[in-house]
């Protein structure tokens, strides 16, 4: 995946682009591109950097694909580069091939990219995907399961250790993302990269 530089520009009626705004305000910001629920019609681009840009010609990442069930839909994050839906077929094959139904896929972008409404510092521009690391259901949830599902921890309590929860599947679907080209870097708790140093390849 490119990184492109940053870029700032002054959006224009069909074409929303990225503002160079002061901190005081991002909240104006944030409220301007989660007022948009649908792309620009523009070729896929990211603009600026994964916590300071904006996303043109966004694709949507399908509620439920092969491999995969997206969450939180009320949030209208599951838009991403195309490269990221690429990405995200991919790992629902690994996740398959590791014995898992599916993964669950978590927020990827707004349809424009930009700072979200809540939470995020970064995926604004179509590039960070969230994966739980709980498998997906043997069937397809529902809207309000997908809205109120939780994800159970895989640490325990120490923070030290991966807890039960963290078996071999958890560990071949963590290598298959890192070992694909597209991926910059994959962000997991210490606990859990401990556990994948100490299994060492095996793991």
């Amino acid at each position: 995946m490119t990184r492109p530089a940053l870029i700032r520009a002054i959006a224009a009626a069909a074409a929303l682009a990225c503002l160079s705004l002061p901190a005081a305000a991002e909240p104006a910001a944030r409220s301007l591109f989660g007022a948009h629920d649908a792309p620009s019609a523009q070729a896929g681009a990211s603009l600026g950097s994964y916590s300071g840009g904006c996303l043109a010609g966004a694709v949507a990442i399908p509620a439920n694909g092969p491999g995969w069930q997206t969450m939180r839909p009320s949030r209208n994050r599951a838009w991403g580069r195309r490269d990221a839906r690429d990405f995200v077929e991919r790992m629902g094959a690994a996740a398959r091939g590791a014995g898992w139904p599916g993964l669950l896929i978590g927020d990827i972008s707004q349809a424009r990219g930009g700072p979200m409404l809540s939470g995020h510092r970064s995926h604004q521009i179509g590039l960070d995907i969230d994966i739980w690391l709980t498998p997906a259901p043997d069937r397809v949830l529902t809207r309000q399961e997908r809205e109120k599902l939780g994800a159970p921890s895989m640490v325990a309590p120490d923070r030290r250790a991966v807890n039960a929860r963290f078996t071999p599947a958890h560990a071949q679907v963590l290598r298959a993302a890192a070992e694909d080209p597209a991926v910059a870097r994959i962000f997991v708790n210490a606990a859990i990269k401990a556990e994948l140093c100490r299994k060492g390849p095996e793991a």
